[in-house]
Formats: C-alpha cells, structure tokens, sequence
C-alpha cells in the first residue's frame, strides 16, 4: 500500500448538480496504511466506495426529493402512523417525525446500515421518498417482536 491514499470529496453539495463545487468545497480524505492493511478487500473497497460517491449521491437524491410535488402522506413506521412531507426520505421522517433513531452510516444508499423492511422487502431507508401508505418496519422492531415471541414460549 502507498504510504496515503487521498482523494478529493466535496463537503458542500447545495449547489445544483452533483459534482458543481468549487475549490473552496474540497476537503481531503486520507486513509492512513493502518486502516488498509486492518481491512479486508471487501472493506476497503466499501469504505473508499462510501468516501467517494456520499457526497454525489446525496445531491442527486435531495434533487429527487424537489421534484416530488410538496403534499402531506400518510407512512407507518413500526406501530405508530402519522402525516408527513412528501419531499423527504424515510430516514429523515423516522427522526423528525417519528422521533425513530434508524441506524445510519453514509445516508446515500451505499452501506445498507439504515436497512428496514417495506412490504417484505428490505429497503434503504436513507435513499427511499416516504411515499403515501407506507408501512415501514424497522429491523431492530422486528427483532424485538421476535425476542418477545421467544420469551413467550
């Protein structure tokens, strides 16, 4: 491995676009050897995919959530329901709305940590529009429901 692996990220995506930034909006990210050579391919590989595209993908899915018209819908997040904004993801509704912490790593769709179910299929909750009629279910809910079914027996 080289003594420092470096790239160029863009801390600042408010601009139109995904990649528009100036040089004032660059950061440097470096990996030091030691995390390199601690981490497995696979690891290194999603870490450097994560430090590279958030940042891009977030962009692209905030301008997403600005074309989807502004309405209030209807999502259930675990048990509880309420009526939310449609120009938002299911991420940021389960903490604003819901007061639900989801795990969450990169919020761009790439670590698979904010994982929850959706009509039986897992989704990325950081990626995903609440859309009306949502019925989500948090994965850390359903290992209760199922810790508590045990317990039962």
């Amino acid at each position: 491995f080289p003594p420092l692996l470096c790239c160029q990220l863009e801390k600042n995506t408010r601009r139109e676009g995904p990649v528009a930034a100036s040089l004032s909006d660059r950061q440097d990210f470096a990996l030091p050897p030691s995390d390199l050579v601690a981490m497995s391919s696979t690891e290194t590989a999603n870490k450097m995919k994560i430090a590279l595209l958030k940042y891009p993908k977030r962009a692209a899915m905030q301008a997403q959530l600005k074309k989807i018209p502004l309405r209030q819908v209807k999502v259930q997040i675990n048990n509880d329901t309420k009526m939310v904004s449609s120009q938002q993801t299911v991420l940021e509704s389960s903490i604003k709305d819901f007061e639900i912490r989801i795990p969450y790593n990169c919020r761009a769709g790439i670590c698979g940590a904010c994982e929850a179910l959706h009509q039986g299929q897992r989704i990325k909750t950081c990626y995903t529009p609440v859309k009306d009629g949502m019925r989500i279910v948090t994965l850390d809910h359903e290992m209760n429901m199922l810790r508590q079914g045990t317990a039962d027996e």
